[in-house]
This record gives structure tokens, sequence and C-alpha cells, in this order.
């Protein structure tokens, strides 16, 4: 289970994203604040935009997926995160490729 602070950062995250999260389960460390966390297989970028919320804005996220339509949908809501997040700049970022290229 989740803890409470991880719960409400997912659920800070767009209804959209959200309704398009296919992922198979999420691991978060206790201590995130600053952490440069890579997520593969980030799909509509669910896992990413809440870990954004947790390693603050000192931190960095990048999501990798191969999919266009879930690039193209997490990118879509990168500047309403960071709004959300009362971020000065943004600290999450996706890129489409496939991930055994890397």
């Amino acid at each position: 289970a989740l803890n409470a602070y991880t719960n409400k950062a997912i659920c800070l995250v767009h209804e959209e994203v959200s309704a398009r999260y296919y992922g198979c389960g999420l691991v978060i460390p206790a201590a995130l604040r600053g952490m440069r966390i890579l997520d593969l297989g980030s799909g509509s970028g669910r896992d990413c935009f809440a870990l954004s919320k947790l390693v603050g804005e000192s931190g960095e996220i990048v999501g990798v997926d191969m999919t266009t339509e879930q690039i193209e949908l997490a990118r879509q809501y990168i500047e309403y995160h960071t709004t959300k997040f009362s971020y000065s700049q943004p600290n999450i970022s996706f890129v489409q490729a496939y991930i055994e290229d890397l």
C-alpha cells in the first residue's frame, strides 16, 4: 500500500492522465526530495507527474515511452502540473523511444 503522502500526490494528477494509466505497479522510495528519476514505460505520465510533486522543484523526472499517443498526452499536461505544483519551471520531460534502444 502507498503512504498518504504518495496517495495525495497521485490524486493531484490530471483526471485525463489518470484515466489513461495502464501501469503494472509503482515502487516509490521514502526519500525523494531533489532526486532524478527515469521512468521506463511511462505511458500517460501518471507516475511521472506524481513523482514530480514528490521530488520537488529541485528534482527531475524523465518519462520514456514508445507510444506516440501516450507521449503526446503526457506532454500536453506538463504545464498544467507545473502550475498546479507552483513550480517556476517544469521538472519533467517525456521522450518517445524504445527502451531497448536506450
